[in-house]
């Protein structure tokens, strides 16, 4: 259930997401989005890293979930500027850090062993298996075009990650990988 701070909350039992109005990639409608959302709960428990966070929809679902901390990065201030407001507005700001650059300077070490979220386009996936010297806890490799996905999903493979779902909606296809 994806809601505006001024909305009521969602009915016990029933997992809510808070969006602030924004210019952050991300909305709980777009089939990536969505398809991503759909996939989190098959990923292994522990610290996520959001590589291209946008409205931050991703790493809140992930503190939501309450799988393990969250350091979700993004180029653009607008977005984090959204993910900040909306995490606040979701009471769980304090969950997640959020770290404004290129994930071309992404460190190595905040991929290893770390759950990857990245619902980015095929190009922004290739600069994450460049930084990737050690390979993450799992991967949710998602903002792929039909045509890109074979490749980049291979490359996390030769990682050691398996496939463990594949969802595709419309052009788009998602794939969670587990080590």
């Amino acid at each position: 259930y994806r809601r505006s701070p001024a909305h009521v909350p969602a009915p016990e039992g029933i997992g809510e997401l808070v969006q602030v109005p924004g210019e952050g990639f991300g909305p709980g409608d777009h089939p990536t989005t969505t398809m991503c959302l759909m996939a989190i709960g098959r990923l292994p428990a522990g610290p996520a890293l959001d590589a291209g966070c946008g409205s931050g929809l991703l790493a809140q679902a992930w503190a939501r979930l309450g799988r393990g901390p969250v350091e979700a990065w993004d180029l653009d201030p607008r977005a984090l500027r959204q993910a900040a407001h909306s995490l606040a507005a979701a009471g769980l700001a304090k969950r997640v850090s959020l770290r404004h650059g290129p994930l071309e300077a992404l460190p190595a070490e905040r991929i290893a062993g770390r759950v990857v979220l990245a619902n980015v386009p095929a190009p922004v996936h290739r600069v994450l298996l460049a930084r990737t010297r050690e390979p993450p806890r799992a991967v949710l490799a998602s903002g792929l075009r039909r045509a890109e996905a074979a490749p980049v999903v291979a490359a996390w493979r030769a990682l050691g990650l398996r496939p463990v779902s594949m969802a595709r909606r419309g052009s788009f296809v998602c794939c969670a990988l587990v080590a």
